[in-house]
């Protein structure tokens, strides 16, 4: 009979602590489903999956596509606590129409790899930022040849986040890149305004896209929704268009990021 409170007691014990180490597990921060990286990086010792699908419909005066990229996945992993590895890839399906010649083409396969690091420069004090530099490249040969890169490319990210109010955030990226088909580079942007209409459901609108010297700027907009569904679960949809007369294009994005341990 003695046993019994004793044992309760380490029950009562473990379910406080189990509490108390929950109560101080942040909130997941991922870098989908917008177009925007977050300067937030993954704990220590922690790993994340980032994962979903998008549906692209392309048309243009030469040609109709459709693209799908499925399982378009992210692996993160938090090496200190102040720098991060990342791996990503997925797996596509493209169908072609070409206008002129009446021809159509459908290609599946392994879409392209990329590997790289997030590493924090600052955090968020006063007017300054959080800040953090993403680096990655993309690496030929790998994957499907419809899909990968002619040339290996690197792409650089300077990634800030500004908290204006308790439910109001603005986050934007500023880079370089290059397409994998040719020397020539060209800068990349992106910036989103996030407003948390609960503690758990976040809805975002953003601007993103890409121009070089002399050329018209590349510009598109997407807009949607988080939900956490526990502190380390959390789902995504959003939808967007490009902003160009010339070319109508307009996707739709659904998926998942989930974070190992708690």
């Amino acid at each position: 009979m003695k046993k019994i409170p004793i044992v309760l007691s380490i029950l009562i014990l473990n379910t406080f602590c189990s509490i108390a180490q929950n109560d101080s597990i942040p909130f997941l921060n991922s870098d989908r489903p917008t177009q925007s990286e977050s300067p937030f990086l993954l704990q220590k010792g922690f790993f994340q999956v980032e994962t979903g699908a998008i549906y692209v419909d392309r048309d243009d005066k030469e040609r109709q596509l459709e693209r799908v990229r499925l399982g378009t996945t992210l692996l993160r992993y938090g090496v200190f606590q102040n720098f991060e590895i990342r791996l990503s890839g997925s797996y596509e399906m493209m169908h072609v129409y070409f206008k002129e010649t009446l021809q159509d083409s459908t290609e599946r396969g392994l879409g392209p790899v990329t590997a790289g690091f997030k590493v924090l420069v600052a955090h968020e004090k006063g007017i300054r930022p959080e800040m953090s530099i993403l680096g990655s490249i993309t690496f030929r040969h790998i994957g499907d040849e419809a899909f990968s890169p002619t040339y290996s490319f690197p792409t650089g990210k300077l990634l800030c986040t500004h908290t204006l109010t308790k439910k109001l955030s603005l986050g934007y990226n500023i880079g370089f890149s290059y397409s994998g088909e040719t020397a020539d580079g060209f800068f990349i942007y992106s910036g989103y305004l996030g407003y948390y209409i609960s503690a758990k459901l976040l809805a975002f609108v953003e601007a993103y896209g890409n121009f070089d010297q002399g050329d018209t700027p590349n510009n598109r907009g997407d807009t949607g929704l988080t939900y956490k569904i526990r502190q380390n679960l959390q789902v995504d949809l959003s939808g967007g268009m490009a902003f160009d007369d010339n070319v109508h294009r307009y996707f739709g994005s659904a998926g998942l990021s989930w974070r190992i341990p708690r």
